[in-house]
């Protein structure tokens, strides 16, 4: 018998050792800040709708067409049909105001570019060979007699390129989308990429970046600049140092923050990229009672955060 606890713990009542479950999204607003994490992940309080970042309802958005679209092309759809039932699926969830919170022209310019996308790879697209779209997976990263620790995720897409004018044929390589507005380097050292690689067992990952730049601008930027898919290879010495980083930092941080209750606050992340976390205002407020009623106050009661919900239990 196992017993769920609150902050990714899942405790064996047979008392043969304790199951750390996390995935990278939650890792990385761990290392981020401990009272961040607590506060989103441990006492499940989020911004209602109307404050969310629109950056997020963006990337969301437009995760909901490509998931239509690769599901279709597995299938053996026809390009027209499945880019419309693409397009179909993004209207109807920027409809709800429960999924999307972006107005009428971001809308828009979200739905614009992922249909401009998927044209302009058309071609390289039908040579895939789909294995899975939006494939969730766990898996055993570090276990002793007491402490078994299982990293989850979910990979967009998990397909096989056949060797067609390349050095050589690809198999079980994920894809991850990504949304962007600013030019910035792809981050090879990303948690959830290197995440993804050690769950396929794949040296190789695909960063399927689409460009939501302004369409109407007075020098739109050509396809071939707005639509990338940056390949990234990874040596096994680097994920196997990832592996140990990640390993370290669950056994020596997130144990602690458990068995103590105290998760410290990371005073350099309340600004990142010119923006103000969501929880500022809490951390910012004195005294513990005051902080509990502002976050009671101003945020939700969300459902805890499970990747996995998908997989089967056994």
């Amino acid at each position: 018998m196992t017993e769920q606890t609150s902050n990714g713990i899942v405790i064996d009542k047979s008392g043969s050792k304790v199951n750390i479950i996390l995935d990278m999204s939650m890792w990385d607003l761990f290392e981020l800040c401990k009272a961040r994490y607590n506060m989103h992940h441990n006492m499940n309080r989020t911004l209602p709708m109307s404050k969310k970042s629109q950056a997020l309802d963006s990337g969301g958005l437009a995760h909901e067409g490509l998931e239509v679209y690769f599901n279709k092309l597995k299938e053996g759809i026809h390009y027209n049909d499945r880019m419309h039932a693409a397009l179909q699926r993004m209207r109807l969830v920027s409809c709800d105001p429960d999924q999307c919170n972006l107005n009428e022209e971001e809308t828009k310019r979200v739905i614009q570019a992922v249909e401009e996308s998927c044209d302009y790879w058309r071609f390289e697209d039908e040579q895939m060979e789909v294995l899975e779209v939006e494939r969730v997976f766990a898996y055993v990263l570090f276990e002793d007699d007491y402490v078994r620790i299982i990293i989850s995720g979910k990979i967009d897409v998990l397909y096989n390129m056949p060797q067609i004018g390349r050095a050589s044929e690809y198999k079980n390589l994920p894809m991850d989308h990504k949304t962007y507005s600013r030019e910035f380097e792809v981050p090879h050292l990303s948690n959830q990429f290197q995440n993804y690689c050690v769950a396929t067992g794949s040296h190789y990952l695909i960063c399927n970046r689409i460009g939501l730049h302004d369409p109407e601008a007075k020098t739109p930027k050509p396809s071939e600049e707005k639509f990338k898919r940056v390949p990234l290879s990874y040596d096994p010495l680097i994920l196997e140092d990832w592996k140990n980083n990640t390993i370290h930092g669950i056994l020596h941080e997130y144990l602690e923050c458990v068995a103590t209750g105290v998760w410290r606050m990371n005073f350099t992340s309340c600004w990142k990229f010119n923006r103000k976390c969501e929880y500022y205002e809490v951390c910012d407020t004195s005294g513990a009672e005051n902080k509990l009623y502002k976050l009671t106050e101003g945020f939700l009661v969300s459902s805890p955060w499970d990747v996995t919900a998908k997989l089967k239990k056994d």
